[in-house]
Parts: C-alpha cells; sequence; structure tokens
C-alpha cells in the first residue's frame, strides 16, 4: 500500500458515490491496529489531510523518529459492515474459494484437452490468470462476500463454460449471476 493506491481510492469511491471510507492504522507498540471510518461528506478534507500528513510509504510524517504509524489497508464500501470485512480480520474469505473454483474449471479443461504446445500452454495459462485477475481484484462487500459463498457451485458452473471458450453461454451466465447477486444486495439492504 502506498499513497498512489490511498489516492486511487478516494477516486474510486467518489467516483462509485461511496458512502464511506476506512483506514488501517497500524500504530508501533499497539497490538491491534485501529480503523477510521470517514463518511463521503469528509472524504476531500481526510484526503488533503492524509495527502500532506503522510508519506510516499503511508507512514504519518510527524511521527518519524518517535514510532512508527503507518496506514495499512484502505477500503470504501456502503456500509460500517462492508468496511470491517475489507479491513478487519471478520467476514468470510470469498478470494479462495473463487481461486480454487478456476483453478478445477482450468485443470479439467487442460485434462481433456491437453496444450500441444509450450505457445498454447501459456494461452490457456493467460486465460486462467485473467479471469482470476478479472474476479479477485474487485472489492467486495459483504453481503457480495456472501453471495459468492452461497453460490460457489454457480461460479464453478460459469468457469467451465469460461474455459471451454464459449463468450456466448459465458455472458449470460456472468449477467443471470450479477442479476442473481443484485437482487441478494437489494433484499440484504431491505432487511436492515
Amino acid at each position: 500500500m502506498n499513497k498512489s493506491a490511498l489516492k486511487a481510492l478516494f477516486i474510486n469511491a467518489k467516483v462509485e458515490g461511496a458512502r464511506y471510507i476506512g483506514v488501517r492504522i497500524a500504530t508501533e507498540g499497539s497490538s491491534e491496529p485501529e480503523i477510521i471510518i470517514n463518511p463521503k461528506e469528509n472524504f476531500d478534507s481526510k484526503f488533503e489531510y492524509y495527502m500532506s500528513a503522510y508519506d510516499d510509504n503511508l507512514i504519518l510524517i510527524s511521527a518519524k523518529g518517535k514510532k512508527e504509524i503507518r496506514i495499512t489497508g484502505i477500503a470504501q464500501g456502503n456500509t460500517f459492515e462492508d468496511i470491517e470485512f475489507q479491513l478487519g480480520d471478520v467476514g468470510v474469505d470469498w478470494k479462495k474459494p473463487i481461486s480454487d473454483a478456476i483453478d478445477k474449471a482450468y485443470n479439467k479443461m487442460i485434462a481433456e484437452t491437453p496444450p500441444q504446445t509450450e505457445e498454447e500452454k501459456l494461452r490457456c495459462d493467460t486465460m486462467k490468470e485473467a479471469v482470476k485477475g478479472m474476479f479477485l481484484n474487485a472489492g467486495r462487500s459483504a453481503a457480495e462476500a456472501r453471495f459468492i459463498l452461497e453460490n460457489i457451485e454457480k461460479y464453478e458452473q460459469l468457469f467451465d463454460i469460461c474455459m471451454n471458450g464459449d463468450d456466448m453461454e459465458f455472458r449470460k451466465g456472468l449477467t443471470e449471476l450479477q442479476r442473481m447477486q443484485n437482487e441478494h444486495i437489494l433484499k440484504e439492504e431491505s432487511s436492515e
């Protein structure tokens, strides 16, 4: 995590209309980090503060030489639970099941149709990593993570379709999963 990543998240949070930005701060001598949650009304002033008060490695400049105080994580979300989920050691780990599902589909594809050349194998590996990047690099809310775990079999089916090269069927499946996820989130939010 560096100042560029912090800046990018603030910009993205504003563009996406996030309600909160959370910052995890580790202080030398403290056993646990603190999490500070800022509402959207404070985004501009907090951004200016973080840009001037922290160095490029997100270490508090005024504390240097005394003790290290460092920003170790930042997240955007629409609920405190989203921030806690992304910055704390709570919630569910949705990334490993997604990664495992992609690996499972990839291994099945390779077993059924082994690459004939090194170039073909490289193309297959690139496709696998691109699919992982598409799914793993996206930030998820706590509700989205719960949806993923509750529907991991559907994701596995989707990855099987993707690895077999049926783009139209993959897009249909992805659209259906997104529709289901949106309904799930709306249902969760309406019950709060």
